[in-house]
């Protein structure tokens, strides 16, 4: 029986990142205990050293299955007790009141760039037709700081936030924007970009969940970074170039069914995909898909550590 690393690492890590947690919750675990033992922070090194050395071996198993528990329980003991990695959480998740609204409008004379820059909250984000663009803000503390022109459009939560929570929704002109920025962190989003075509498309995320639908959008590049967060993607007719990259996470990935796909991947055990169960072929760090609209190439660099890259999964992208 052969055993697929990628999806026994993920068993094993997520099974301590919800027990300890729960331990230390119902008084089985000392909370003080837990966070001393983040002191042996240099055996996770050990760990990742071990499963690299043993991952062209028969030993692959038992390293990948060791590296997987480690860093489980390392993940688990801090979000159990509430490591500075985790904080912007704990606030962000404390400080839900809402207290303050704001709307502002204005008009775009070019293809503008839109960036959004988000701490804490939730976005979304939506096309429609005309020239103008419209924001409608739900926020505690300072308000989002919005600098505006006639070809650009940036909003950013305040710096002086100390973790508040923000809710925004955004409407921007489908035939006006070229280009779009996303950074978030702590929260989840949405863009909707129906209808628009874009240069590029930008997006990183910590600790949040994003998701792009571009499936009745034209992108020419995107480029997108998750870290513990998830995102899912949806690419309409291409030609689509660009990187995806995950780390403690996951990315989804939906493609119109006959666009050709080349998707370059370097394959190491903490890094679980589904490319060969969606019939792609592997030549090398490549995998190929052969399509009928051999002019929409979907070509993308995907890499990822304590994570997972699924293509076209079931029930879509949403």
């Amino acid at each position: 029986m052969q055993i697929r690393r990628g999806l026994l690492f993920w068993g094993l890590f997520l099974i301590p990142l919800g027990a300890v947690p729960l331990l230390v919750r119902a008084g089985v675990v000392d909370a003080a205990t837990v966070a001393r033992a983040w002191r042996l922070w240099p055996v996770i090194l050990i760990a990742l050293g071990l499963a690299i050395v043993a991952g062209r071996s028969q030993l692959a198993v038992i390293g990948t299955a060791v590296t997987a528990i480690i860093l489980g329980l390392a993940a688990g003991g801090a979000l159990a007790t509430g490591s500075p990695w985790f904080g912007v959480l704990g606030n962000c998740a404390n400080g839900r009141d809402v207290t303050s609204h704001e709307d502002q409008t204005g008009t775009f004379t070019s293809h503008a760039t839109v960036r959004l820059d988000l701490s804490c909250g939730d976005f979304q984000l939506a096309t429609k037709s005309g020239s103008d663009w419209a924001l409608h803000a739900d926020y505690s503390g300072p308000p989002p700081i919005l600098t505006a022109a006639p070809n650009a459009l940036e909003i950013e939560s305040s710096t002086s936030g100390n973790g508040r929570r923000q809710s925004w929704n955004v409407e921007v002109p489908s035939g006006a924007i070229g280009g779009l920025e996303i950074h978030a962190a702590a929260g989840s989003g949405t863009a909707d970009l129906a209808g628009a075509t874009l240069t590029s498309v930008t997006a990183g995320g910590d600790a949040f969940d994003l998701t792009i639908d571009a499936g009745s959008a034209t992108i020419g590049r995107i480029e997108a970074t998750m870290n513990a967060g998830r995102s899912r993607i949806t690419l309409g007719s291409g030609p689509v170039t660009g990187n995806l990259s995950v780390n403690a996470g996951a990315i989804d990935l939906c493609v119109p069914s006959g666009s050709p796909l080349r998707i370059h991947l370097t394959d190491q055990i903490t890094f679980a995909h589904n490319l060969d169960d969606r019939g792609l072929v592997k030549s090398g760090g490549t995998w190929t898909r052969s399509g009928s609209d051999v002019g929409s190439l979907v070509e993308l660099t995907v890499d990822g550590a304590a994570a997972s890259f699924t293509l076209d999964p079931q029930g879509g992208c949403r």
